[in-house]
């Protein structure tokens, strides 16, 4: 039953940002695109925010 269910939480899951970023980046189509996604990566675009920052 436990088994099941740690199955479940797994594929159901939302992706974490460090998986999201590793997605993002290497998209990037030639070098400018590259370096932006990198810029936003490095700016924490996919990090959470907290309210009122």
């Amino acid at each position: 039953m436990f088994g099941t269910l740690k199955h479940l939480t797994k594929t159901f899951r939302a992706p974490t940002a460090a998986e999201r970023e590793f997605v993002y980046i290497p998209v990037a189509n030639d070098r400018y695109g590259l370096e932006a996604r990198e810029r936003h990566a490095a700016r924490g675009l996919y990090r959470e925010r907290t309210l009122g920052c």
